[in-house]
């Protein structure tokens, strides 16, 4: 597992590497809330860049050179991957309205089971989009956004791996916002 890291932190594809056992240069899994008995002892996304396709649209992923247009990735933790659109329309939704309060896929079965009046016997990881339904506050109290920046790095010989990964928190529940990295060697090094 030692030896894959290094490779990985070394490599000119990896992005963000998360770890079990939270290795030199790595996040724990936990920083991602994907730790489980099940759970890989090794997580990776693939390293972005903000350039453009050939559509004009942005956030291209470095492994994507052997790709053709329309061929799917695994994605990244690029911004343009992790924000998506939602949209939801009937009579407990507002009309009109723009949630900028981040929410997730994780958020959509508490809100639905919300919705239809059922409670669960244990928490969710996700929230309620409280913010979204009618009947309640568009900005309920307390339900402000907290956004901080994690960084990591190992050096190495010929150089240096940082990655980092912004999160953002509403509530109790945590969002990915976006995350990357890159090793940088050092100068007049061989890699």
């Amino acid at each position: 597992m030692h030896r894959l890291v290094e490779f990985l932190q070394q490599s000119d594809f990896a992005a963000v590497i998360f770890t079990k056992q939270g290795l030199p240069g790595t996040f724990r899994l936990d920083d991602a809330k994907i730790d489980n008995p099940n759970a890989a002892d090794v997580v990776m996304a693939f390293r972005w860049n903000d350039s453009k396709n050939q559509f004009g649209t942005p956030g291209m992923i470095d492994a994507d050179w052997q790709r053709a247009a329309g061929e799917g990735t695994h994605a990244t933790l690029s911004r343009f991957d992790m924000h998506n659109t939602l949209v939801a329309a009937g009579p407990d939704f507002h009309r009109g309205q723009t949630d900028d309060l981040p929410t997730g896929n994780v958020d959509l079965a508490p809100t639905i089971l919300h919705m239809l009046g059922i409670k669960t016997a244990q928490g969710m990881d996700g929230r309620i989009l409280s913010e979204a339904l009618v009947g309640t506050d568009r900005v309920p109290p307390g339900r402000k956004t907290e956004t901080k920046t994690m960084e990591s790095r190992k050096d190495f010989p010929a150089g240096t791996w940082r990655q980092s990964l912004q999160i953002s928190r509403v509530g109790s529940t945590i969002y990915l916002d976006e995350g990357n990295g890159a090793f940088a060697p050092n100068a007049g090094a061989k890699q």
